[in-house]
């Protein structure tokens, strides 16, 4: 198992992963158009709709990580985060006829790495 990660305590990676997701979440819920387009996504207002729906469950789970105080809460939050990226993976890879390479590439990129950092933290010892 790691400890640390350059130095770093468990529990301040997990508040970095959740500060990193409440900030996707964020500019989801505030500024979906650009989310939309960095996905390659036509930035329609059903597409926008759902950009903001997905940002408040962003938001939702960087709630559930930067407001843990146990080490067992921590652990339960990243196995969230990482339950829910690899959902997003599949998702993505069973809808990619529709939408195109260069999308489900980008959603499955950021969805795996994200999950994988959560996993990744959940691994270091406390």
């Amino acid at each position: 198992m790691v400890t640390t990660s350059a130095g770093t305590s468990k529990q301040t990676a997990a508040q970095a992963l959740g500060i990193a997701g409440a900030a996707f979440g964020a500019v989801s819920v505030l500024a979906p158009r650009a989310v939309a387009t960095g996905y390659g996504v036509p930035p329609t207002p059903q597409g926008l709709q759902l950009q903001r729906l997905f940002g408040s469950r962003a938001l939702a789970l960087s709630v559930m990580a930067l407001t843990a105080r146990t080490p067992e809460e921590v652990d339960r939050g990243l196995a969230v985060v990482a339950g829910a990226n690899l959902l997003d993976v599949l998702t993505a890879l069973a809808a990619a006829g529709g939408s195109g390479r260069p999308t489900t590439v980008r959603a499955v990129a950021s969805s795996a790495v994200y999950g994988a950092a959560a996993l990744a933290v959940r691994a270091m010892r406390d």
